[in-house]
């Protein structure tokens, strides 16, 4: 399947539309704070704006590493919050 395809088809306002609607999305995923933001608010956000129905990557690391990585995530968000160093 040749990506954005239909693209090409569409008038003027149907892109405008369409650019509208991506951008509420991207928005909203992110706006998503506090206990809001999770990996659902991920394939929410590639459901809305993407057309193929390609399911999202799946998670294939151990539940430590995964843990692991959310930790660091979170560290960075307070870090960028606090103006703080996340060099770990």
């Amino acid at each position: 399947m040749k990506l954005d395809y239909d693209l090409k088809e569409m008038t003027v306002g149907e892109l405008r539309r369409l650019i509208m609607k991506m951008r509420q999305a991207v928005r909203r995923h992110r706006d998503a704070d506090e206990n809001a933001r999770c990996w659902h608010n991920d394939l929410e956000l590639y459901e809305k704006i993407l057309p193929e129905s390609k399911p999202a990557g799946k998670m294939t690391q151990s539940e430590k590493e995964l843990l692991k990585n959310c930790k660091r995530y979170i560290r960075r968000q307070q870090c960028s919050l606090r103006g703080c160093s996340h060099s770990k």
